[in-house]
């Protein structure tokens, strides 16, 4: 499946739907400084490395990738660089949110806007394996940091608010009833 079958619009919010997937996880808990940057760091090389998997086989997720490659390429950056943009820009759309909670209303909106795309484009096989690759990266940003530790000692690899927020996005996918 290729960009030519989505309009514009439907193109855009299927090439942010990982992006918004790590933000729903990322905002899931309130958590010092030092662990949200790295959640957010962890987020953004996990997207860049999901972007660059050649194991998929689905056409929409290597369309969406090639999309996604052929941008970054065209930035000129250096990949450690393109990195440091990418993670600035998703502190720069965290920001601008009123609160984490308004974030993840939104993020889960936009996964549930992804799902009625798909359904409406694509067969059931092929949406179910996007919506799972799509769980799947939300699944590592959520393992990426142990939550409620101290000194990285204990916690948890996925937090209670992790767990509700990927229920949350598992619904939006209508991966769950």
């Amino acid at each position: 499946m290729q960009q030519k079958y989505f309009s514009d619009t439907e193109w855009l919010t299927l090439l942010q739907a990982p992006g918004q997937a790590a933000l729903a996880v990322i905002l899931a808990d309130k958590t010092d400084p030092v662990n949200f940057l790295k959640e957010l760091r962890l987020a953004t090389q996990i997207l860049h490395d999901e972007q660059n998997r050649e194991d998929i086989s689905n056409s929409l997720i290597n369309s969406l990738n090639g999309a996604l490659n052929e941008s970054d390429a065209s930035t000129g950056l250096q990949p450690d660089d393109l990195l440091l943009r990418k993670e600035f820009n998703l502190m720069s759309q965290i920001r601008a949110l009123a609160s984490a909670s308004e974030g993840r209303k939104l993020a889960i909106a936009h996964i549930k806007q992804v799902a009625e795309i798909m359904a409406s484009k694509l067969s059931v096989n092929e949406a179910t394996e996007v919506k799972t690759w799509l769980m799947s990266v939300a699944q590592k940003v959520a393992e990426a940091v142990k939550e409620e530790g101290f000194l990285g000692i204990g916690g948890e690899r996925i937090s209670g608010s992790e767990h509700a927020v990927l229920s949350d996005l598992e619904k939006a996918l209508a991966l769950k009833a």
